[in-house]
């Protein structure tokens, strides 16, 4: 029990250190990090999803999944900034 507390608090803060940077690229209207490091994270978000799929570990996946939907946010910024 009190490991899946840790999780969940190691997983909802690593998902906090990504939302700063999403409301200044909201606000912004465009997204202020590289391709490289948003190509990396978003790999390592997906693969990492994947294996928390796999032991079917709550804590894990609910960090997976908020990142993932983090990093996607941040991506449809770049892309829509590219495109214009």
């Amino acid at each position: 029990m009190i490991t899946q507390i840790v999780g969940y608090l190691g997983g909802a803060f690593l998902t906090i250190c990504g939302i700063p940077e999403v409301i200044r690229t909201i606000k912004d209207d465009r997204c202020h990090l590289g391709w490289p490091f948003l190509a990396l994270w978003y790999s390592g978000e997906i693969f990492m999803l994947i294996y928390s799929l796999i032991l079917w570990d709550y804590p894990l996946m609910m960090n997976y999944i908020f990142n993932f939907i983090v990093v996607s946010v941040l991506v449809f910024f770049k892309v829509k900034t590219q495109l214009k």
